[in-house]
């Protein structure tokens, strides 16, 4: 296969910091490779990514070389770099500078003084092969993530890479909106070559399309070659054990040895049925014990325009509940956490917090007792620093916590050594821990979660879960939206769906996973056939005798 970029002896430090981001990279990229990158927050691997492409270089100092197609990177003409590598943003609102699709599709091309005629062309051929056509007169901010995304792969498309770098592309998307972007990746990857490169945390489905497994940590390449190999290597790690998918790492804890680790559910049936494996449920049941309710909505109509939302839902939330509720973008979560959290109104029906409506509680009394985090904490940052934003979220506290409390809270959330960083510089993940503490600092009575793990990497959302699982131990009533169907299956202790404007009536964990078949959890998927409510890898053993 043909070279298409080499990194050698790479070294990297950021600005006014002395730490080496990367050290001593080296990594040959074939033409028509797909290679995803791997490693915990702050292992290197978007500032590897970033360096791919000149444009996006972070300023520091750097030493080594990267060639592009033998030419070293740096000398690589603008219009060449623009038009032989995309790049792909984690956030798809971030990267899009047109009002319209059919203006965002055409803006490269025009930049780059194609004719009227090839534009059409160009954009018409795209639109169609991406299933845009139907989109090319929507406004940019009209678009679902899903739809957004796409466009801005359309728009690196454009102009004919030879190479995307994607980062995290679908971090901010739901699960079956993640599947159906990789989808894509996967057909333009075997249709036209491109070669591929993208940083995920969620590999579940993203390893069975990769050639090649990069392994980072602490600005190192720790593994550099195929997946299941790559796997083993993870799982000795400390800190990378939790990145492995739970297919793979089922296997991998119940020494199931094959010298390829099965990827997905149809591999893993195919290994177990031949080598016959049998199982033993080791379950334990936990009791959910709640209260009296606590916050009650009562035939709620909630409408953008003449877009119905909310459709006389009736729900509520007891004391001790942990209660999760799982639906696709656009089904109504967000809408309904802000009426329950008193941010919005709806145009019909009442929200009461301890029998008391909602909208009448002063809004210092409401803070106090309801917490919200948003889908984008950023909305709740106010200060210029992560000790700040603590602070002034603290005043708001009848006893405010002591400064050593919220050194603890800090500690806790692992942001003790960004506290004094402006909260904007903050990656996604710890922008997504602080809005957590800012929930957390009032110790509310009952906490409204949208989406608390997106964006967060898995050592990041186990912090998260433990944290959430002691205040809920310690009285808290916990409210979440999320697409996360194995953190909802390890930390709520009821889950509802939410479609038409409405929830089901909520069931108790194990049973609403068991029951489902779409919506579970992967381990459900692989074992419903033998122990039906199995939703994780600790909840079965192997029968000794029946293995061959």
């Amino acid at each position: 296969m043909r070279e298409l970029m080499c990194v050698r002896n790479f070294s990297f430090t950021y600005a006014d910091e002395s730490e080496l981001a990367l050290s001593s990279i080296n990594l040959t990229v074939q033409a028509g490779d797909f290679i995803t990158l791997v490693g915990a927050t702050g292992s290197g691997k978007t500032t590897l990514l970033r360096h791919l492409k000149k444009e996006l270089e972070p300023a520091g100092n750097q030493e080594g070389m990267i060639t592009f197609e033998g030419q070293p990177l740096h000398e690589v003409g603008s219009m060449t770099s623009a038009q032989k590598i995309g790049f792909v943003a984690q956030n798809p609102q971030i990267q899009p500078i047109m009002a319209t699709v059919m203006e965002e599709l055409a803006f490269p091309l025009e930049n780059l003084g194609y004719s009227t005629e090839a534009i059409n062309n160009r954009v018409a051929e795209l639109a169609n092969y991406l299933g845009l056509d139907q989109l090319l007169h929507a406004s940019i901010s009209s678009l679902s993530g899903g739809q957004l995304q796409l466009v801005n792969l359309a728009s690196v498309l454009t102009l004919k890479p030879e190479m995307i770098l994607l980062d995290e592309p679908t971090a901010q998307l739901d699960p079956t909106t993640a599947q159906n972007f990789l989808n894509v990746l996967q057909q333009l990857h075997d249709d036209l070559g491109i070669t591929i490169i993208l940083t995920e945390h969620r590999l579940s489905r993203v390893l069975g399309l990769a050639n090649r497994l990069v392994v980072l940590r602490a600005g190192q390449i720790i593994f550099n070659g195929p997946v299941s190999q790559g796997l083993r290597k993870m799982i000795t790690v400390p800190g990378l054990k939790s990145f492995i998918p739970p297919i793979p790492r089922f296997f991998l804890d119940h020494q199931l040895s094959h010298n390829e680790l099965p990827l997905s559910i149809p591999q893993g049936h195919r290994i177990l049925a031949v080598d016959h494996v049998k199982f033993k449920s080791q379950i334990v049941q936990r009791e959910t014990e709640m209260g009296p309710s606590v916050l009650s909505a009562k035939s709620l109509n909630f409408h953008f325009d003449s877009h119905l939302i909310l459709r006389n839902l009736t729900l509520n939330l007891y004391r001790g509940q942990w209660l999760a509720i799982i639906g696709k973008n656009g089904s109504g979560k967000s809408t309904l956490l802000s009426v329950l959290a008193g941010l919005r109104k709806p145009q019909h029906g009442k929200v009461y917090l301890d029998g008391k409506s909602i909208q009448k509680i002063p809004n210092i009394d409401r803070v106090r007792e309801v917490a919200y985090l948003s889908q984008n904490p950023t909305e709740q940052f106010s200060e210029n620093t992560v000790w700040k934003e603590l602070e002034f979220q603290n005043r708001l506290n009848k006893q405010p916590m002591a400064q050593a409390e919220l050194e603890s809270l800090l500690a806790e959330l692992g942001l003790d050594s960004v506290k004094e960083r402006d909260s904007f510089d903050l990656s996604g993940g710890q922008q997504q821990l602080l809005g957590m503490g800012l929930a957390l600092v009032t110790h509310p009575k009952i906490l409204i979660l949208d989406e608390p793990t997106k964006g967060l990497d898995p050592v990041a959302k186990q912090k998260i879960g433990l944290v959430l699982k002691r205040v809920h131990q310690s009285g808290t009533t916990i409210m979440m939206a999320s697409h996360d169907m194995d953190f909802c299956a390890e930390y709520a202790n009821q889950c509802t769906f939410m479609f038409n404007g409405t929830v089901t009536r909520p069931l108790d964990t194990r049973l609403f996973f068991s029951r489902n078949f779409l919506f579970t959890t992967a381990i459900n998927r692989l074992l419903s056939s033998q122990i039906p409510d199995a939703l994780f890898s600790k909840d079965v053993e192997v029968v000794a005798d029946e293995r061959r």
